[in-house]
């Protein structure tokens, strides 16, 4: 045998060594709003593959915002081919306190608990260990939340750019109010912002100031696991809507087809508002107004599923002024983000509205520097927006190495 023949064998034999590892080796698809190169970096045991046809287990993490400020996150570990449909849900609240580096960890911790179980009685379960924290001889004592759930959110900014023929300035700031519990979420919001554009010609100077204050707030009680009902109200002043001042209050009643406690995998919800509002005008509307008041009623329907096959979400809400058939608003915005087939996403997304109910425009003929800088608000019957998108991935199915160099 020569030396070369030798070599040839021992290649072999490697590569077989090689190829029959990676073959054996567990085989997941891992989709996460969250810092998953960090998951896939402290789980080299198992290979993460692109293609979801691809893997032994499916494992999809959905998350949703809660009333302090935090994430509530659920992850679903679907099994597939040898793991017999094995199936496995576990939740975890991220506190909005927490650093980036605590985020990830308590992620990570919450993915390897549930995997512990997707990979018991399997050939799989000797490549993991489990550890337990054993608890302090003397159980600490919770801490009383001094605030009651209440959470209080203020942010400001201000915005400068300038050039040559152009100025810009913008400054604004916000508060907010909430508090959630289980019978019970309370909203409210205040701000105002102002804005000022200068724009600079050979001959002529032109000014574009926009000025916007609000407040909103709601009160709403859970009734069931179906019903909810709420009181809402709203304040506003906006030069380029024409207000000089507009109040608004309505109750309103909810029902979720499925229970609140699915929220975040799917929900389909209606709800029904009418209430009473009050305009004063900046200047005599186009119906020769100078205050106003109406009132209206609107129906929302709002649907939302996070599935292994992808996103989706729908919001449509029809309002109506109750003074006249004529004045109505239909308005529909809608997100898909769905997995064709290998590699293949397909993203849309669309805002439709149309419009019958601008009951304050003001009277009289639009100024070209009013059309141009957005000075007010124009008379239209609709305004449409889409969005459509596909990506496709190929090549390696595997994902599982990090390489972060330059």
């Amino acid at each position: 045998m020569t030396h070369r023949t030798f070599l040839y064998i021992i290649i072999l034999v490697f590569s077989t060594v090689k190829t029959t590892a990676q073959s054996t080796k567990l085989k997941a698809f891992l989709k996460c709003n969250c810092d998953a190169r960090y998951i896939q970096q402290n789980t080299l045991f198992i290979d993460y593959v692109r293609d979801q046809n691809l893997a032994d287990i499916d494992i999809f993490v959905f998350d949703i915002s809660t009333g302090s400020g935090g994430r509530e996150y659920q992850f679903n570990f679907t099994g597939k081919a040898k793991f017999d449909q094995k199936e496995n849900n576990l939740s975890v609240f991220i506190d909005p306190n927490l650093t980036f580096y605590e985020r990830r960890d308590k992620l990570l911790k919450t993915y390897k608990l549930g995997l512990a179980y997707m990979l018991q009685n399997t050939a799989y379960q000797d490549q993991i260990e489990v550890s337990y924290l054993t608890p302090k001889a003397e159980p600490i004592e919770q801490t009383a939340d001094k605030w009651k759930n209440w959470v209080f959110e203020i942010s400001g900014a201000f915005d400068f750019e300038d050039e040559k023929s152009i100025n810009e300035k913008e400054y604004r700031f916000d508060f907010e109010i909430d508090r959630v519990t289980e019978m019970w979420r309370v909203r409210s919001d205040f701000g105002f912002q102002n804005a000022v554009k200068t724009f600079l010609g050979e001959d002529e100077q032109y000014n574009s100031i926009r000025e916007r204050s609000y407040f909103s707030a709601s009160l709403v009680r859970s009734l069931s696991d179906h019903f909810s009902t709420g009181i809402f109200g709203n304040f506003q002043k906006d030069t380029f809507r024409n207000f000089d001042s507009f109040y608004n209050f309505s109750p309103a009643l909810e029902y979720n087809i499925f229970p609140y406690e699915e929220v975040l995998n799917r929900e389909i919800t209606f709800a029904y508002k009418v209430g009473y509002s009050y305009y004063d005008y900046i200047e005599e509307t186009i119906y020769e107004y100078l205050t106003q008041k109406l009132w209206t009623q609107s129906l929302t329907l709002n649907v939302r599923y996070r599935k292994n096959w992808g996103n989706l979400s729908s919001y449509l809400v029809a309002s109506q002024f109750l003074n006249g058939e004529n004045q109505n608003r239909l308005t529909v915005n809608n997100y898909v983000d769905l997995r064709i087939m290998q590699g293949l996403s397909l993203r849309v997304s669309g805002n439709f509205q149309l419009i019958r109910d601008q009951i304050n425009l003001p009277k009289g003929e639009v100024s070209i520097e009013d059309l141009l800088l957005r000075q007010r608000q124009i008379a239209t019957n609709f305004q449409n927006r889409i969005s459509l998108g596909l990506s496709y991935t190929f090549g390696s199915i595997f994902n599982n190495i990090i390489n972060t160099r330059l």
